[in-house]
């Protein structure tokens, strides 16, 4: 489960683009937060994706040069394509056992723009 013994979706992306991330579906009120965090890197970067126990909802796309993928960290083998736009975004629920393809666009339209202010921290190094 994600978010849940120290296990969280990692993000790796090839080449250089834009990580897109929302948060929303609050518990203490408001709209969320939306956001982008960006690499120049040419090769392989990823992205472990953190939360906020204000929100009980996640989703993100990539938008960059060459493909990404998700997994969830720890002794996971499946990896999955990222979406590419908030109309197929990838979807993360808190504690969820399964990742979603979702349309997030009125979500992420109503959410406030927090710019690089997201709950992501990246690496070009692998984090386990």
């Amino acid at each position: 489960m994600n978010y849940v013994n120290g296990l969280a979706p990692i993000v790796t992306v090839y080449g250089p683009g834009n990580l897109h991330h929302l948060t929303y579906g609050s518990t203490v009120g408001g709209n969320g937060g939306v956001g982008m965090v960006s690499t120049t890197n040419e090769g392989t970067t990823n992205f472990l994706l953190g939360f906020s126990f204000n929100y009980v909802d996640y989703a993100f796309y990539w938008d960059g040069k060459g493909p990404a993928f998700w997994r969830i960290s720890g002794n996971s083998t499946l990896r999955e394509p990222v979406g590419s736009s908030w109309a197929n975004a990838t979807g993360i629920p808190l504690g969820n056992e399964v990742i979603l393809g979702l349309n997030v666009v009125a979500q992420a339209a109503a959410a406030g723009n927090v710019g690089g202010v997201v709950p992501v921290f990246f690496s070009a190094e692998e984090f386990d």
